[in-house]
Protein backbone atom coordinates (compact mmCIF):
# COMPACT_ATOMS: atom_id res chain seq x y z
CA UNK A 1 0.00 0.00 0.00
CA UNK A 2 1.10 3.50 -0.71
CA UNK A 3 1.77 5.97 2.05
CA UNK A 4 -1.16 8.11 0.88
CA UNK A 5 -3.61 5.23 1.19
CA UNK A 6 -2.29 4.30 4.62
CA UNK A 7 -2.67 7.86 5.87
CA UNK A 8 -6.23 7.99 4.49
CA UNK A 9 -7.02 4.72 6.22
CA UNK A 10 -5.64 5.98 9.53
CA UNK A 11 -7.63 9.21 9.21
CA UNK A 12 -10.76 7.24 8.39
CA UNK A 13 -10.28 5.04 11.46
CA UNK A 14 -9.72 8.12 13.61
CA UNK A 15 -12.96 9.62 12.26
CA UNK A 16 -14.81 6.41 13.01
CA UNK A 17 -13.42 6.34 16.55
CA UNK A 18 -14.44 9.98 17.10
CA UNK A 19 -17.98 9.35 15.82
CA UNK A 20 -18.37 6.23 17.96
CA UNK A 21 -17.16 8.18 20.98
CA UNK A 22 -19.61 11.00 20.17
CA UNK A 23 -22.48 8.52 19.84
CA UNK A 24 -21.60 6.82 23.12
CA UNK A 25 -21.32 10.19 24.86
CA UNK A 26 -24.67 11.26 23.40
CA UNK A 27 -26.23 8.05 24.68
CA UNK A 28 -24.69 8.43 28.13
CA UNK A 29 -25.66 12.11 28.35
CA UNK A 30 -29.26 11.69 27.23
CA UNK A 31 -32.00 11.97 29.84
CA UNK A 32 -35.07 10.16 28.51
CA UNK A 33 -37.11 10.92 31.64
CA UNK A 34 -36.87 14.63 30.77
CA UNK A 35 -36.86 14.08 27.00
CA UNK A 36 -33.38 15.60 26.69
CA UNK A 37 -31.37 14.20 23.80
CA UNK A 38 -28.94 17.05 23.19
CA UNK A 39 -26.02 14.92 22.00
CA UNK A 40 -28.09 13.25 19.31
CA UNK A 41 -29.45 16.61 18.16
CA UNK A 42 -25.92 17.99 18.03
CA UNK A 43 -24.77 15.09 15.88
CA UNK A 44 -27.75 15.49 13.53
CA UNK A 45 -27.26 19.25 13.23
CA UNK A 46 -23.58 18.85 12.45
CA UNK A 47 -24.29 16.17 9.86
CA UNK A 48 -26.84 18.36 8.09
CA UNK A 49 -24.61 21.43 8.14
CA UNK A 50 -21.56 19.54 6.90
CA UNK A 51 -23.65 17.83 4.24
CA UNK A 52 -24.87 21.16 2.89
CA UNK A 53 -21.53 22.96 3.08
CA UNK A 54 -19.60 19.91 1.90
CA UNK A 55 -21.69 19.68 -1.24
CA UNK A 56 -20.92 23.31 -2.02
CA UNK A 57 -17.21 23.11 -1.18
CA UNK A 58 -16.46 19.68 -2.63
CA UNK A 59 -14.66 20.98 -5.71
CA UNK A 60 -12.58 23.48 -3.76
CA UNK A 61 -9.03 22.57 -2.78
CA UNK A 62 -8.80 20.71 0.51
CA UNK A 63 -6.90 23.54 2.18
CA UNK A 64 -9.68 26.04 1.40
CA UNK A 65 -12.64 23.77 2.09
CA UNK A 66 -11.45 22.29 5.40
CA UNK A 67 -11.92 25.44 7.54
CA UNK A 68 -15.39 25.94 6.09
CA UNK A 69 -16.39 22.35 6.85
CA UNK A 70 -15.02 22.57 10.39
CA UNK A 71 -16.91 25.82 11.03
CA UNK A 72 -20.06 24.20 9.62
CA UNK A 73 -19.69 21.29 12.03
CA UNK A 74 -19.33 23.65 14.99
CA UNK A 75 -22.27 25.82 13.98
CA UNK A 76 -24.36 22.79 13.04
CA UNK A 77 -23.80 21.16 16.41
CA UNK A 78 -24.75 24.34 18.30
CA UNK A 79 -27.75 25.25 16.14
CA UNK A 80 -30.17 22.62 17.58
CA UNK A 81 -29.44 23.87 21.10
CA UNK A 82 -30.08 27.47 20.08
CA UNK A 83 -33.32 26.46 18.36
CA UNK A 84 -34.31 24.58 21.51
CA UNK A 85 -33.60 27.68 23.60
CA UNK A 86 -35.88 29.76 21.39
CA UNK A 87 -38.56 27.07 21.44
CA UNK A 88 -38.62 26.82 25.23
CA UNK A 89 -38.13 30.56 25.88
CA UNK A 90 -34.78 30.08 27.60
CA UNK A 91 -31.73 32.32 27.49
CA UNK A 92 -29.35 30.94 24.89
CA UNK A 93 -26.28 30.93 27.14
CA UNK A 94 -28.18 29.19 29.93
CA UNK A 95 -29.33 26.52 27.47
CA UNK A 96 -25.83 26.00 26.13
CA UNK A 97 -24.32 25.87 29.64
CA UNK A 98 -26.97 23.42 30.81
CA UNK A 99 -26.31 21.16 27.86
CA UNK A 100 -22.57 21.47 28.42
CA UNK A 101 -22.81 20.51 32.09
CA UNK A 102 -25.71 18.05 32.18
CA UNK A 103 -26.27 16.53 28.76
CA UNK A 104 -22.76 15.70 27.57
CA UNK A 105 -22.30 18.48 25.00
CA UNK A 106 -18.77 18.93 26.37
CA UNK A 107 -17.92 15.48 25.01
CA UNK A 108 -20.10 15.25 21.93
CA UNK A 109 -19.20 18.62 20.38
CA UNK A 110 -15.42 18.22 20.22
CA UNK A 111 -15.73 14.57 19.16
CA UNK A 112 -18.02 15.49 16.27
CA UNK A 113 -15.72 18.29 15.12
CA UNK A 114 -12.66 16.01 15.32
CA UNK A 115 -14.51 13.27 13.45
CA UNK A 116 -15.62 15.63 10.68
CA UNK A 117 -12.10 17.01 10.34
CA UNK A 118 -10.52 13.55 10.07
CA UNK A 119 -13.21 12.34 7.67
CA UNK A 120 -12.83 15.37 5.41
CA UNK A 121 -9.06 14.90 5.31
CA UNK A 122 -9.51 11.19 4.57
CA UNK A 123 -11.89 11.59 1.64
CA UNK A 124 -10.50 14.74 0.03
CA UNK A 125 -7.34 14.74 -2.06
CA UNK A 126 -4.55 17.25 -1.69
CA UNK A 127 -4.38 20.34 -3.89
CA UNK A 128 -3.20 19.61 -7.41
CA UNK A 129 -3.51 15.84 -7.09
CA UNK A 130 -6.21 13.47 -8.18
CA UNK A 131 -7.54 10.64 -6.11
CA UNK A 132 -6.82 7.32 -7.66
Amino acid sequence: MKRDKISRLILGLMALAAFVYAAKSAHDGSMPEFKVYDGYWMMLGAALAVGLVGALAWRWPRERSLPLVVIASVVGSIAPLVISAFTHNLPIMARLRGSWILAGADLVGPAVVAGVTCLWLAVRDEAGRRQG
